[in-house]
């Protein structure tokens, strides 16, 4: 797989609950997300990310205060990435923009976050280089392979305690790994799933 994310991106999205503040899709597309955003808007909940698998899609979104961050791509990037580029994405776009004070104007004319589209695509031509997480390796006895797991550096810098539980749903099946502070692999078991 590429490290390029942009490849794999549809869509990269900044709202309120009522309008969308600013949208990002790649060059020439013409796919419309909305009402995979109105799903986004109904299931958010303040600073809890969120998936959802549509087909061959996937969405990650948080909700910070008034505004939802929302990333889709296809079903090659897994959902820590997304949620590690979301954190990029809502630290920068803050950055950038009093957000507080230009809602509390009301209705916001997406012209006025136009800009910010330079800005992401700045983040994703360096998403290598901005160390948002580490790929690591577990095995899974039930594939009898050893998978490819991107750990985003904020879960484990930001742990309680140590190994950090992570669960890694493939292929029907779910892996628990258990990840030191270091990014190393301390246990892996299977485990069963519901929903």
């Amino acid at each position: 797989m590429s490290d390029d994310i942009r490849e794999f991106l549809s869509f990269v999205n900044i709202s309120t609950e009522e309008y969308t503040l600013f949208e990002w899709k790649p060059p020439r597309s013409f796919r419309s997300f909305v009402l995979d955003l109105k799903i986004v808007k109904e299931y958010s909940m303040d600073d809890i990310f969120f998936h959802l698998n549509k087909g061959n899609m996937r969405i990650a979104y948080i909700k910070k205060g008034n505004v939802i961050y929302s990333v889709g791509s296809d079903e090659n990037v897994q959902f820590q990435r997304l949620e590690a580029l979301l954190e990029v994405i809502e630290k920068k776009f803050n950055e950038t923009y009093d957000i507080r004070v230009i809602l509390s104007y009301g209705n916001v004319s997406e012209n006025i976050f136009s800009g910010f589209k330079e800005e992401i695509e700045e983040i994703l031509s360096n998403i290598n280089s901005l160390d948002l997480g580490k790929q690591i390796r577990a095995f899974c006895r039930v594939c009898n392979k050893t998978l490819k797991v991107f750990i985003k550096k904020s879960m484990i810098d930001h742990a309680d305690s140590y190994p950090v539980p992570i669960v890694y749903n493939h292929e029907g099946h779910a892996i628990l790994c258990y990840i030191d502070k270091n990014y190393e692999v301390r246990g892996v078991e299977l485990v069963n799933m519901t929903g």
